[in-house]
C-alpha cells in the first residue's frame, strides 16, 4: 500500500481461503494474525489483502500451509494433482461452441489449455488442483454479464464491523448479491439475444 508502506497479498489460494470460499491454509497462525491486522489498519485497503514487509516471513510460513483445491463441481482425479474440468459453460466454449462466451484472458483459463485433454477420461479437460481458484473465476467470467475490469478477486477482511457484521459475513453478503444481480444480467442478456 503506497500510504503504509505494505505489500500486497496475491497469493489466489491464500486470498481465497481468507474470504472465507474455500482452499485450505492453517488457522490462527501467525502470518494470518499479520494479514488482518495489516488489512484491518487501513482507512481504504482497496479490496486488497496486506501486510507489513517485517512481517514477510511470517506470511510464507502461512502460505506454506495453503493447499489449493478444485474448483467447485469439478473431479479430482486418480492422481491427486489434476482436476478434471466439469463446468458445462466452460466446456462448451472450450470445444469452441460459438454459443459459449468466456474470457481467454483469465488464468485458470491458460492452466486448462496448458493441460490439455486427460488421459483418464476422452475428451475431458484437466488443470492442476493449485488453480482451483483461478479456474473459479474463469468459470465466472463464462456467465453472461461478466465485467473482468470491475472483478478485483478479493475483499476486505479483518476484525472491523459494518453494520454489526464482521467484514468476512459483511463481503460474503455482498458477493452474493453481486452474483445474483450477474445471474439476472446473464438472463437477460441470453433472452436479448434470442
Amino acid at each position: 500500500h503506497v500510504d503504509k508502506d505494505m505489500c500486497m497479498l496475491t497469493d489466489d489460494v491464500a486470498i481465497t481461503w481468507l474470504n472465507g470460499d474455500g482452499q485450505s491454509c492453517d488457522s490462527n497462525t501467525v502470518g494470518e494474525k499479520a494479514i488482518k491486522w495489516a488489512t484491518s489498519s487501513l482507512a481504504n485497503p482497496s479490496g486488497h489483502y496486506w501486510y507489513a514487509p517485517d512481517s514477510a516471513d511470517k506470511v510464507r510460513e502461512l502460505l506454506e500451509s495453503c493447499h489449493g483445491s478444485c474448483a467447485q463441481s469439478d473431479a479430482l482425479l486418480h492422481d491427486k494433482i489434476h482436476c478434471q474440468v466439469m463446468n458445462s459453460m466452460a466446456l462448451h466454449y472450450l470445444a469452441g461452441e460459438k454459443s459459449a462466451s468466456c474470457d481467454p484472458r483469465q488464468a485458470g483459463y491458460s492452466a486448462i489449455v496448458n493441460m490439455g485433454l486427460t488421459k483418464d477420461v476422452e475428451g475431458a479437460y484437466m488443470y492442476p488442483r493449485s488453480m482451483g481458484a483461478a479456474v473459479e473465476t474463469f468459470y465466472l467470467s463464462c456467465m453472461a454479464g461478466w465485467d473482468s475490469a470491475r472483478f478485483t478477486g478479493s475483499l476486505p477482511h479483518g476484525s472491523q464491523t459494518v453494520r454489526g457484521q464482521s467484514l468476512q459475513a459483511d463481503g460474503k453478503l455482498r458477493k452474493q448479491r453481486l452474483d445474483e444481480r450477474r445471474w439476472d444480467q446473464a438472463l437477460m442478456m441470453s433472452e436479448t439475444r434470442r
